[in-house]
C-alpha cells in the first residue's frame, strides 16, 4: 500500500529552522501515485512524499538482491526492492561478465566443507550458519531462472540438460548465461520495485529500523518506505578508487557508493573489513576502456608464471603454486612494485610472447584479443603488455550477528555482515545469493512478532532539511571535481601498496576535504528534476565516510595481511594482528579499535 503525504512547510523555513517549523500532514492517494512539487500558497511551499510500507524492503538487486527478494516472495511476504540504477541496467546487470554462475555447495558438513573463502578473520557463525541454512536443490538458483525461461544457457544437445562450463563441488556455471535476466524474475513474481531511486538513511526509531528514506531520480521527489525488516544488499564493490585515470584502480560501478553502509556508520554501529579489497590486474591501456572488465584483458594467479617486472623478472616463477591464492597474488605484486620493479604507472608486465600465456587467461579475456587487433590495431600476441592493480570488491561492512542482523539497529539486516569474509577482502560471488536467502530467513522470523509503530515526522522533515541544504550553496568546487578528490586520496591511502608516508598523506587529504570542501560543495542545477549533480553530492558524503574509514583502518593495522602489503610492515603478525578492526563514526571523528574474532564455537 502507498499513501501520499504533505508537509506544509516552506522548503527555506524547514532547512533554517528544522524542528521549529509546523508540519501538518494529510494521507492522499492509493498505490501508484507520482509525487510531484507544489506551488506556493499562503502557507508556504508544500512538500510531498510517498509512502510505500511492506513486510521487507530490499535495498539493491544484485546477486544477494534478487536471491533475496526470490526469498521473501517464497515466504509469502510483500516485498518493495530498491534499485538506484533503471530496473534492467542496475544491481546484477553490474555482475554481467558473460557469465551464469550458482555456486552450489556439497552437503559435506560445514567443518568438513571446501569454502575457499574462510580464513582467520571470517565471522565463522555468519558463514557457517549461512552455510547450512544453504543446502538441498533450492539453492540451484541458476536451474531454477532458466527454468522460468531466464538466460541463454548451452544445453546438452542429447539430454537437454544445462551443460556447464564449469563443475566443481563448489562450482557451477556457464558463460554466455548473462545474469542480468534474473532480473527479469522480480517483476514476474510480483515484487514491487523502486528503481532510479537512491536510499539516502535508514529510519531508526527507539534503536528499531523501520525502513528508510530516499529520492527518486528522475523527479526529485522524496519517499519513505516503511518495512517491518530491512535488509542491504548493496554488494561489495564500493566505488572507492574510481575511474580517474586510465588506470585500472576499480572496475567497480559508479552507483556503488555504500550508501546504506555510510548511514548506518553515521547512525553509530561499527564497520568492520575496511582496510580489506580484493584485487586483480588489469591492462592500462587503451585509455578508456580500462575500467571495464568486459572490454579489457588481464591476469590472474591462474597465469602468473607470465607476469615479470619491468626489467623482465618473472618472479612468480619457481613459487610453489600449491600456497598460490588471491592473497598472496596481490602481496607478491604489491611486493614487487614497493622494491623498485614497478612500471612507471606502478603496473607489472604480462608476457604476452608465448602461446602458452594465452591459454591460461580466461576466455572474457581470449576474446578480446582479436578484437583489440580489429579495433584498435593494439597486437597483444608477441608483446608484454602492461597492467596493474585494480580493486573489485572490499570488505568494510556493518557489524552483524549470527543472523546478519546489524548490531545495534534491530530490524536492519545486512547480507554482507562486516568480517564474514575476514582478510580476503570479498570475494563474495559465491556468497551473495546464500546470504541474501539466509537474511530473509531470519528477517521472515523476525518480523512475526513485529508491528511498525507510526511515522516519526521528525525524522522525515531533517532528512528533507539534510538533501536540500544542498542547493542553498555558493562558491565552492561541483560534486564531480570533489568526487575525483575522495577518490585519489583514498587510492593514495589504500593501493595495495601501502607505505606509511602515503597512507598519512592520503589521510589528510580526506580531513582536508571534510573540513574545507564538503561545506561548501556547488550545485550546477538547482533543479531537483533527474539532477545528477545533486545525486553525486549526496553520493559524496558517503564516499567520503567510507573512504576515511578505508584508510584509518589500513594504517591502524601495522602489518601485511590480505590484499595489502605494508613495506615497514612486511609480514602477517598475528601475534598483535589476529584481530579484527572495528571503525567507528562521531560526529566526522573516526577511530578504530581491536576486536575479536568470532569462532563458530565461541
Amino acid at each position: 500500500m502507498e499513501t501520499q503525504h504533505v508537509m506544509n512547510v516552506s522548503r527555506r523555513d524547514l532547512i533554517a529552522g528544522g524542528a521549529a517549523a509546523t508540519v501538518g500532514l494529510t494521507a492522499a492517494t492509493t498505490l501508484g501515485t507520482t509525487t510531484q512539487a507544489l506551488a506556493d500558497d499562503p502557507q508556504g511551499e508544500r512538500i510531498e512524499y510517498d509512502v510505500f510500507d511492506t513486510d521487507i524492503c530490499i535495498i539493491g538487486s544484485g546477486l544477494g538482491g534478487v536471491a533475496a527478494a526470490i526469498a521473501a516472495v517464497d515466504a509469502g511476504k510483500n516485498v518493495v526492492v530498491i534499485e538506484k540504477g533503471p530496473h534492467g541496467f542496475g544491481g546484477v546487470a553490474g555482475y554481467n561478465w558473460d557469465q551464469f554462475i550458482n555456486f552450489v555447495r556439497d552437503d559435506l558438513p560445514w567443518q568438513e566443507s571446501t569454502d575457499f573463502v574462510l580464513n582467520e578473520l571470517t565471522n565463522q557463525k555468519i558463514e557457517k550458519n549461512s552455510y547450512e541454512h544453504w543446502m538441498g536443490e533450492d539453492r540451484n538458483l541458476m536451474v531454477r531462472y532458466e527454468n522460468m525461461g531466464y538466460g541463454l544457457l548451452n544445453r546438452n544437445p542429447e539430454t537437454g540438460e544445462i551443460a556447464p562450463l564449469l563443475d566443481f563441488p563448489t562450482i557451477y556455471g556457464i558463460y554466455r548465461g548473462f545474469s542480468r535476466h534474473q532480473l527479469d524474475t522480480l517483476g514476474d513474481l510480483g515484487v514491487k520495485i523502486l528503481d532510479q531511486t537512491i536510499a539516502t538513511d535508514v529510519i531508526v526509531q527507539d534503536g528499531i529500523c523501520t525502513g528508510v528514506t530516499a529520492l527518486h531520480i528522475p523527479t526529485g521527489s522524496m519517499r519513505v518506505i516503511r518495512a517491518k525488516a530491512t535488509i542491504c544488499c548493496t554488494g561489495a564493490s564500493t566505488w572507492l578508487y574510481g575511474w580517474n585515470t586510465v588506470g585500472p584502480k576499480t572496475i567497480n560501478s559508479p552507483d556503488n557508493t555504500g550508501d546504506i553502509d555510510a548511514a548506518v556508520f553515521r547512525h553509530g554501529c561499527a564497520l568492520e573489513g575496511n582496510e580489506f579489497f580484493q584485487c586483480d590486474l588489469l591492462n592500462y591501456e587503451p585509455t578508456g576502456i580500462a575500467c571495464s572488465f568486459q572490454s579489457g584483458i588481464g591476469a590472474d594467479s591462474g597465469c602468473c608464471e607470465y607476469i615479470c617486472d619491468q626489467d623482465g623478472n618473472y618472479f612468480f616463477r619457481g613459487m610453489d603454486y600449491s600456497t598460490l591464492n588471491k592473497i598472496t597474488f596481490t602481496q607478491t605484486i604489491a611486493e614487487c612494485i614497493a622494491n623498485g620493479g614497478g612500471t612507471e604507472n606502478n603496473g607489472v608486465y604480462v608476457d604476452f610472447s608465448s602461446p602458452e600465456a594465452f591459454a591460461a587467461i580466461g576466455e572474457t579475456y581470449q576474446r578480446n584479443i582479436e578484437l583489440w587487433k580489429q579495433v584498435f590495431g593494439i597486437d597483444v600476441e608477441g608483446t608484454k603488455l602492461e597492467v596493474g592493480l585494480e580493486a573489485y570488491e572490499r570488505s568494510g561492512n556493518p557489524v552483524a550477528d549470527e543472523n546478519l542482523m546489524v548490531e545495534g539497529i534491530a530490524g536492519l539486516f545486512s547480507t554482507r555482515g562486516g568480517g564474514y569474509s575476514g582478510s580476503q577482502g570479498g570475494s563474495t560471488v559465491n556468497i551473495s545469493p546464500r546470504n541474501g536467502s539466509y537474511a530473509v530467513s531470519k528477517a521472515v522470523e523476525y518480523i512475526e512478532n513485529v508491528s511498525l509503530p507510526a511515522l516519526d515526522e521528525e525524522i522525515v522533515k531533517a532528512e528533507y532539511a539534510r538533501l536540500h541544504e544542498l542547493f542553498e550553496r555558493e562558491g565552492g568546487n561541483r560534486p564531480q571535481k570533489v568526487r575525483r578528490m575522495i577518490q585519489n586520496a583514498c587510492y593514495e591511502a589504500c593501493q595495495p601498496t601501502r607505505t606509511t608516508a602515503n597512507m598519512e598523506a592520503g589521510i589528510a587529504e580526506l580531513e582536508r576535504i571534510r573540513k574545507e570542501e564538503m561545506p561548501k560543495m556547488t550545485l550546477g542545477d538547482k533543479s531537483p528534476v533527474f539532477n545528477t549533480d545533486w545525486k553525486c553530492a549526496i553520493e559524496n558524503y558517503n564516499l567520503l565516510d567510507l573512504a576515511e574509514a578505508a584508510a584509518k583502518a589500513s594504517l591502524f593495522r601495522e602489518e601485511t595481511r590480505g590484499h595489502m602489503y605494508r613495506p615497514e610492515f612486511p609480514t602477517q603478525d598475528n601475534e598483535n594482528w589476529l584481530c579484527n578492526v572495528h571503525t567507528y563514526y562521531n560526529d566526522g571523528n573516526i577511530t578504530c579499535e581491536k576486536a575479536d574474532v568470532v569462532l563458530a564455537d565461541a
